[in-house]
């Protein structure tokens, strides 16, 4: 019981720090952008409408204060005034993406990570040819790794997916394999390379293979070296005959194990890969806080004024033990929306959603023959069924009065579960429908719901969907193979869910530093519903490009409950925004993908800035895709 108390009284004190962390230093500049097409997304409605275009903006002290026509706005200018000149360029708001993770992302980021890590600190490669290459290439990479090695020196090799995710093998459920290329297998799946393997090849080295997606193989040493950290077996999660590991021991391994020893360079990693993210628009996210190194690393930045994005985050760490605690769950209630403009707490999650569904497996489908798909078992497997542990702590949570956020949700059938669960314990708390929706829970990933008979329920009880669009184009053919065509059309159903008139939400949920993927890919995948196979599947749910506008902007900002500061160009918001290459709104749909991001701002600050707009502007191009040689470097 004392260990118990212990460990919350520690994380309730890394909340209380979080909650009292000083507001993040701005730059106090007065800037006028003039000349340009700024689409402000001032109308937040569910329509096709982005409200007002205006000319120029004014930004003092980090925010909005007007905008106008470029004449009027000009007038305002003063001896200090930053004027700079769109040339016609347009402006949007900076991108809001709902459920992220650039802390496991960056770490597989090629040019930040090795920028960073230089053999002396970790001797890290990266593999980025077809998982059958990198196979072959394994041995030769791991012995010249060892060589260059100091004995118990860590080695980091990560397996690259390829430069459009080709070789990914599968979604975030077993009936999400993509199949898209002949070549897409796991490698770390035990059987192409083994842990016994790894210790002959590297005796003396503690060795960590990853993935960009979830998987990681360990020899022994690295898995000594994570006993030592963390030994509660309901955090370890790597088996400890096979070395493997998913994504319960992938978020914390890299940050609390590889780089315990290196906190400093951990802390640049992550502020340089945050800034990358911020190349491709983004400059607000949610996701949930791993590991206690994430709250960490993030907390510190966000002290030093060096957090170059903003998060709203959330609780996931060891939920089955500290949520049967009914003072964390009072603790958890007061906290959120408590923080700082950059880094504040927005509620927590319990456990992935099941992968259970009410769709039937057809008996023409290949992919169901398929030997150890599993998919048959997957669709019974509920993890919030009747009278299930989860179930009970779910039920607990919100009884207490917590938001449910930003976690993963998969089959259509656990969704059910869960909106039953959220109904009753909210009603045994007394709680009215209007302070039911004043909760604004949040199901993620929409992978495989809603339904349309469950739009109603979203409706009574104000439900969030964030939208996973990468299943949009990995997913689709597989789960109409499987499952045909009326639950392709349950897959992140943008449209469904805007005509409804119920907030939904752009994720990624994919590292894009390996690929030739934008998150302006991810609007298109909204927009035209291609998936990988060059197919359009269920194209009832495409929406166009204004409203894919405003799921990945405006409505992204009341998810976080922060649409009285972010999300659109309003005078007194925070002036977070990008200038970019082309006009969204005019261009071909099947150019959107390819839209450019010239400048990211946040709060008035220049996060991000390639060097052709740099010149015009007569400033210095910036950023992380711009300074380590990434393609922006050339634009």
């Amino acid at each position: 019981m004392k260990k118990k108390a212990m460990g919350i009284g520690v994380w309730v004190w890394t909340l209380v720090l979080v909650s009292t962390n000083g507001v993040q230093a701005q730059i106090a500049e007065d800037m006028i952008f003039h000349n340009g097409k700024i689409v402000t997304v001032d109308d937040h409605g569910f329509n096709s409408q982005v409200g007002t275009i205006a000319q120029a903006m004014q930004v003092q002290d980090g925010k909005i204060v007007r905008l106008g026509a470029s004449a009027e706005i000009l007038t305002l200018a003063g001896p200090d005034t930053k004027v700079m000149d769109l040339k016609g360029r347009m402006v949007l708001p900076g991108l809001i993406l709902t459920h992220e993770h650039p802390w496991d992302w960056n770490a597989v980021e090629p040019t930040v990570v090795k920028r960073v890590l230089t053999d002396d600190i970790v001797v890290t490669r990266f593999l980025e040819g077809s998982p059958e290459e990198n196979l072959k290439a394994l041995p030769g990479v791991l012995a010249e790794a060892v060589e260059k090695a100091k004995p118990g020196q860590w080695i980091y090799i990560v397996f690259t997916l390829g430069r459009k995710y080709e070789y990914g093998t599968r979604g975030n459920g077993p009936y999400g394999r993509g199949g898209m290329s002949p070549e897409a297998f796991n490698a770390l799946d035990g059987t192409h390379i083994t842990k016994a393997q790894l210790d002959a090849l590297a005796p003396n080295n503690p060795v960590l293979l990853r993935d960009v997606f979830i998987s990681l193989m360990v020899n022994q040493k690295a898995l000594d070296e994570s006993r030592k950290v963390f030994p509660q077996s309901d955090v370890n999660r790597i088996n400890e005959e096979t070395g493997m590991g998913g994504a319960g021991a992938m978020r914390w391994f890299f940050g609390d194990v590889v780089m315990k020893d290196h906190y400093p360079k951990l802390v640049e990693l992550m502020r340089l890969g945050l800034e990358w993210w911020a190349g491709y628009g983004m400059t607000t996210f949610s996701s949930n806080a791993y590991n206690p190194t994430n709250i960490r690393v993030y907390t510190d930045l966000d002290r030093r004024g060096q957090l170059p994005i903003r998060e709203g985050w959330s609780w996931n760490w060891r939920t089955k033990h500290f949520y049967s605690d009914p003072y964390f769950l009072d603790v958890l209630r007061a906290f959120t929306g408590q923080g700082t403009d950059y880094f504040w707490f927005v509620g927590g999650r319990i456990i992935e959603g099941g992968s259970c569904t009410t769709a039937r497996v057809l008996p023409t489908s290949k992919l169901a023959k398929i030997k150890g798909m599993g998919i048959e078992e997957a669709a019974r497997n509920c993890a919030y069924g009747p009278g299930s542990d989860y179930a009970k702590l779910l039920y607990d949570y919100i009884k207490r009065g917590n938001r449910y956020v930003n976690h993963h949700t998969v089959g259509d059938r656990d969704i059910d579960n869960i909106i039953n669960i959220i109904y009753q314990a909210s009603k045994d708390a007394g709680m009215t429908d209007e302070e039911i929706r004043a909760k604004r829970h949040a199901l993620d990933h929409s992978q495989m719901f809603p339904r349309a008979d469950q739009v109603q329920p979203f409706k009574r009880l104000g439900i969030y969907a964030s939208g996973n669009v990468f299943e949009i184009y990995q997913s689709s053919p597989a789960i109409f193979d499987v499952y045909g065509e009326t639950a392709a059309g349950w897959i992140v159903p943008k449209n469904r869910l805007s005509k409804a008139g119920l907030y939904n939400t752009l994720e990624m949920d994919r590292a894009l530093g390996t690929t030739d993927f934008t998150i302006f890919t991810g609007l298109d995948m909204m927009i035209r519903r291609v998936s990988w196979d060059g197919k359009v599947y269920a194209p009832d749910q495409k929406v166009d490009r204004q409203t894919a506008l405003k799921i990945s902007t405006i409505w992204g900002a009341y998810y976080l409950f922060k649409e009285a500061q972010l999300g659109s160009l309003e005078p007194g918001k925070w002036a977070d925004f990008m200038v970019i290459d082309r006009d969204y709104l005019t261009i071909p749909e099947e150019d959107i993908g390819n839209v450019r991001v010239l400048m990211t701002m946040v709060a008035g600050k220049t996060i991000h800035l390639v060097p052709s707009l740099a010149r015009d502007f007569g400033m210095q191009p910036t950023g992380a895709q711009v300074t380590q040689g990434g393609p922006a470097a050339g634009w």
